[in-house]
C-alpha cells in the first residue's frame, strides 16, 4: 500500500498534534485526521500551567507569541477564606485556544506530518493495518492514536461508556476593567467544583464555571460574570472527563487525551495531561516492533500517569466535599495551612504529583486539624 502511514492521529487538539510533533520527529509518516479546518473556536479555560509549558519547552516549542497573559499570583477562595499563591515564574500563562491549538498544529506540520480535514465515522483493523473510514475518504495505517476529545468516536468504538465520570464546564470571554496580573480561583460559588477568572490582556477575561455534578452552571455562570462587574460573551460549554477509560489501548490503537479520560478531577487541567499521553504514545509506537510491543509499552508508560490521576479523583471528593460540607463550619480548610498551599503551587509546576499529596493532608489531620478544632469549641465557634 503506497499511501500507508506509520500512524494516523485523530484529532488535532494539544494532544493530537503534541502525538503527531513527536512521531514526526521520531521519523515516522504521520497523518492528521480531524473535523475542523484551524483554527477553530475552542471552548477552554486557556490557563496553561508551569509543567505544560515545561513540557513544550522539552520538546522544543516554545510558546513566543501565543501567551496572552500570565499570572504569577494566583488567588484562591475557599470556605475558610483566601489565600494568594505567588512565584517568579507564571503559575498560570493564559492562551486563547484557537490560536493555541493552531500553533500546535503548525508545529507538527513543519516538523512532516500531514493534515487532512473530515470527520472520522469509525476505525477498522485489518490485519497489518487499520482502515480509519472519515465521511469523505477512507485512510490507511499501521497504527492509530485517537486524540478524539471526550465524545471520542474511538473510544467508544472501544467499548468505553464515554458519558460516565465526566464533568461539565461553562465558559465565556467577559470584558471590562477587573484584577490584572492575577488568576482567580473560587471554590465557594458552587458545591463540588469552582469558578475562574483568567486574564487574556486588552481589558478580556476567561471566566467560567466547572463542577464534577450537573446542574444550570450557564445560569451561575451569567450571574458571577454580573457580580464580578465584567460583561459576558459568547457562554460555551464543554465536558471534562475526570477518570480514566476502562480500555485506552488495543493492538493498533491508543487513546490520549480527554479521549482517553486524562483531565485532572481536582483542577480540571486537561492541557498538559493531554500533551503528556500524546508524547508518551508517539513515543511507545516507535520503540515497537509489533502490535503487542505497542500496547504493552504504551500501558507501561500511561499507568503510572493513570494511578496519579486515579488518586487525584478521590482526593477531589475530599476538596470538594468535606472541604464544604464540613471543614467550612469549622472555619477550617485543607488549604489553610502554609504547607498546603506550597503543595498547590507545586503539583502545578509538576515537581509534585497527586501520591505525594496524602502524607501532607495526614500530616494535618493528625497533628494541626484536632488542635484547631479544639480551639475553636473553646471560643465557641462551633
Amino acid at each position: 500500500m503506497t499511501n500507508t502511514y506509520d500512524a494516523i492521529v485523530i484529532g488535532a487538539g494539544p494532544s493530537g498534534s503534541v502525538a503527531a510533533y513527536v512521531a514526526a520527529r521520531l521519523g515516522l509518516r504521520v497523518l492528521l485526521l480531524d473535523r475542523f479546518r484551524f483554527p477553530r473556536i475552542k471552548p477552554c479555560g486557556g490557563g496553561l500551567t508551569q509543567k505544560s509549558v515545561a513540557l513544550l519547552r522539552s520538546l522544543g516549542i516554545e510558546l513566543n507569541g501565543v501567551i496572552r497573559d500570565v499570572c504569577r499570583r494566583v488567588v484562591v477562595v475557599n470556605s475558610a477564606g483566601s489565600f494568594l499563591v505567588t512565584d517568579d515564574e507564571p503559575i498560570i500563562s493564559v492562551v486563547s485556544r484557537d490560536e493555541f491549538d493552531n500553533y500546535l498544529l503548525s508545529n507538527a506540520l513543519e516538523m512532516g506530518a500531514e493534515y487532512a480535514v473530515d470527520r472520522v465515522v469509525r476505525v477498522d483493523v485489518r490485519g497489518d493495518y487499520v482502515n480509519v473510514i472519515g465521511m469523505n475518504d477512507t485512510y490507511v495505517s499501521r497504527y492509530v492514536i485517537a486524540a478524539d476529545g471526550a465524545n471520542s468516536v474511538v473510544a467508544r468504538q472501544l467499548g468505553n461508556d464515554i458519558r460516565k465520570d465526566t464533568a461539565m464546564a461553562f465558559m465565556t470571554i467577559a470584558s471590562g476593567n477587573y484584577l490584572n496580573d492575577l488568576c482567580v480561583i473560587d471554590m465557594t460559588r458552587i458545591k463540588w467544583g469552582y469558578s475562574w477568572v483568567f486574564p487574556r490582556g486588552n481589558e478580556e477575561y476567561d471566566v467560567g464555571i466547572g463542577s464534577i455534578h450537573w446542574d444550570n452552571y450557564r445560569d451561575m455562570l451569567i450571574k458571577y460574570v454580573s457580580d464580578i462587574g465584567l460583561r459576558e460573551g459568547e457562554i460555551r460549554g464543554h465536558p471534562i472527563p475526570i477518570k480514566a477509560r476502562d480500555k485506552i489501548v488495543s493492538r493498533r490503537i491508543a487513546l490520549v487525551g480527554d479521549a482517553a479520560g486524562l483531565a485532572d478531577p481536582t483542577t480540571g487541567e486537561g492541557i498538559f495531561y493531554a500533551m503528556y499521553s500524546g508524547a508518551l504514545a508517539a513515543l511507545a509506537l516507535k520503540s515497537s516492533g509489533n502490535p503487542t510491543e505497542f500496547a504493552n509499552n504504551y500501558l507501561g508508560v500511561i499507568t503510572p500517569l493513570i494511578r496519579n490521576l486515579s488518586l487525584a479523583y478521590y482526593l477531589s471528593l475530599g476538596t470538594y466535599g468535606i472541604d464544604h460540607l464540613v471543614m467550612g463550619r469549622l472555619g477550617l480548610s485543607a488549604f489553610s495551612m502554609t504547607s498546603t498551599r506550597n503543595l498547590v503551587k507545586r503539583i502545578m509546576s509538576g515537581k509534585t504529583w497527586y501520591y505525594q499529596v496524602p502524607t501532607s493532608i495526614i500530616k494535618f489531620s493528625v497533628l494541626k486539624g484536632p488542635q484547631m478544632i479544639l480551639e475553636r469549641i473553646v471560643h465557641g465557634q462551633f
